[in-house]
């Protein structure tokens, strides 16, 4: 069955895909920079002192997410769980044209009865959200150059 939402977003950034993945993986800087993410606390890491699960606010919403995805600096995937609501959303990294930029690709499902029975509010706004996300990640990435 298909997911009552689904939503693609993409930039460019003009960094060096490490660059790009260092900040989009520590999920505890989220709030630093991403306007949307009010705050984050981590609840388990593995070995190397990286999240694998966390709570987190962004919007009205409080999320409970596990990192199901993490190969550096190509792929990072987390799920989230809310009443109502289960989000699976991946973030793939590619190099730009010419090794000048990191291509940042977000994909987003979410399933449950929050997201079918508002559907046609929702999706357009996860849409508008997720790509105000990258924007606020591209220029976090600048700023930290």
């Amino acid at each position: 069955m298909k997911a009552p939402i689904e939503v693609r977003n993409a930039i460019a950034i003009p960094a060096s895909a490490e660059r790009v993945w260092d900040l989009l993986t520590d999920v505890g800087s989220w709030p630093k920079w991403w306007r949307a993410c009010q705050w984050v606390r981590v609840e388990s890491t593995d070995t190397a002192a990286r999240p694998t699960s966390f709570r987190w606010k962004a919007h009205p919403v409080v999320l409970s997410s596990s990192v199901v995805a993490s190969e550096r600096p190509r792929l990072f995937a987390i799920v989230a769980d809310s009443p109502g609501l289960h989000a699976e959303r991946s973030f793939t990294i590619e190099p730009g044209a010419a090794g000048r930029s990191t291509i940042v690709i977000s994909h987003e499902t979410q399933v449950g009865p929050l997201p079918w029975f508002f559907r046609l509010v929702l999706g357009p706004r996860l849409e508008s959200a997720n790509q105000a996300m990258l924007t606020d990640l591209a220029q976090a990435v600048r700023g930290a150059s």
